[in-house]
């Protein structure tokens, strides 16, 4: 019997080479901001880990910033993505509270977070990188705030109020995950999260304080 000959693979079109390539690219950022920190993630370092040749980065990226931007921002899309994907994958019965401050912890230990700490501690002494990531700083910020507000129970706060309160959470998570990767103090952690989600639930239903007034005020005054 004649043997029917085995069919190729479609050939990749050249708008999918170029995705794939630039994909490759921004996951090599990625890891090496993890791994070898922000200095130690050149050119060469990246291109080492892509498969991709200096002349195939530059063709898709003008610079190394533009790059360490693009990759930022990739972080900022998937730590969204797998807080709404972990959130939703939740068994039902657990106070939302506790699950939305516990992911939102989790969400910041999450190894591929290393990569955003890694840009923002050398964007304080970085003017550059600072002005390039900053929109993305900032968008990922607005992105956070706009799920926490459809996040069940947000209605039980003033939004100026809710806002401050989580924002405190991301600060406060953010610091916990840096100081644990040298010092970690698990029963401290645990009654960090206890004492999150008691803030949160002694807010419920709580207008916002109107701030005494600093008019007329001076440090003489007792």
């Amino acid at each position: 019997e004649p043997v029917t000959p085995a069919l190729s693979p479609p050939r990749r079109t050249q708008e999918q080479r170029r995705t794939g390539t630039i994909a490759r690219l921004v996951e090599a950022t990625i890891s090496s901001l993890v791994e070898v920190g922000y200095a130690g993630t050149s050119v060469k370092e990246i291109c080492g880990r892509s498969g991709v040749s200096h002349g195939g980065l530059f063709r898709h990226f003008e610079t190394r910033l533009d790059l360490i931007v693009a990759a930022t921002e990739e972080v900022s899309k998937r730590q969204i993505i797998l807080f709404q994907e972990r959130f939703a994958s939740q068994p039902e019965g657990e106070e939302v509270l506790l699950t939305a401050v516990r992911l939102l912890r989790d969400a910041c230990r999450e190894p591929i977070n290393a990569a955003w700490y890694e840009v923002l501690v050398a964007s304080r002494t970085d003017e550059h990188l600072r002005r390039r990531v900053g929109p993305a700083v900032e968008r990922f910020y607005a992105e956070i705030g706009t799920l926490a507000a459809r996040l069940p129970g947000s209605e039980d706060y003033p939004p100026e109020l809710f806002e401050t309160l989580v924002f405190t959470l991301v600060s406060v998570f953010d610091g916990e995950a840096l100081v644990r990767a040298v010092h970690p103090m698990p029963d401290l952690e645990a009654r960090r999260l206890d004492l999150a989600v008691a803030v949160l639930e002694s807010h419920r239903h709580q207008e916002v304080r109107q701030a005494p007034s600093l008019e007329g005020w001076s440090p003489r005054q007792k």
